[in-house]
């Protein structure tokens, strides 16, 4: 799995940098075996034709590995659907439960195999110098919880419920999916819970 992960690298994010290290290296070593006379000037027409026919494969083989990684369909598409919702007490000043629904579909055309995730719930804050965020819930406790495979087009759910204070008016929930050791996927949500008209949400997701 790591060396699959170097590989993608070196084809998408560092592909002009792997081409010209690859070409150089070429370069070198047919011009280290007519320096060393391992070869000869009468052979130069030779050598620069295998020179040119070993860099136009070695660049066709990196441009079709830089396409597959970047258009492939079988890489892990998650999406999250969330139904977050804030239970009032009947005073003011009571404690208030929020309570959500957090479905992780797999959108893309392979299944997700078994995978760790965490979920955590910050209350979100406005100060002075910034926003502050305050830990609410964190499940499991500690450590990952384990899901098990996730077919195309299926999901796995979470839902919990959150005592919270009367003077949370926003919430963030936070997700972090670990499908293996190299690849983890993030999504976070801020969510409006005053009980007035909703304000627009702020959402992220990515695969690391």
């Amino acid at each position: 799995m790591q060396s699959v992960r170097i590989l993608e690298l070196a084809s998408t994010k560092y592909l002009f940098q792997t081409v010209a290290i690859c070409i150089s290296l070429i370069v070198g070593t047919f011009g280290v075996l007519l320096y060393l006379g391992i070869t000869d000037v009468e052979t130069l027409a030779t050598f620069t034709d295998a020179v040119f026919k070993t860099v136009a494969v070695l660049v066709g083989t990196l441009w079709a590995l830089n396409r597959y990684f970047v258009q492939r369909t079988d890489a892990p598409r998650l999406r999250v659907d969330a139904d977050v919702g804030m239970i009032r007490g009947p005073s003011t000043g009571d404690p208030r439960l929020l309570i959500f629904r957090l479905d992780l579909v797999n959108t893309g055309t392979t299944q997700i195999g078994v995978f760790n995730h965490y979920v955590q719930v910050d209350a979100v804050t406005p100060r002075d110098d910034g926003v502050e965020f305050q830990p609410l819930y964190r499940w499991p406790e500690s450590d990952w919880h384990s899901g098990g495979p996730i077919e195309p087009g299926s999901w796995s759910a979470i839902n919990s419920e959150v005592s919270c204070a009367a003077s949370v008016r926003a919430v963030r929930l936070f997700v972090e999916v670990k499908l293996s050791d190299s690849a983890r996927w993030t999504w976070h949500k801020t969510f409006d819970v005053s009980g007035g008209e909703k304000s627009s949400n702020l959402a992220h997701q990515k695969l690391l």
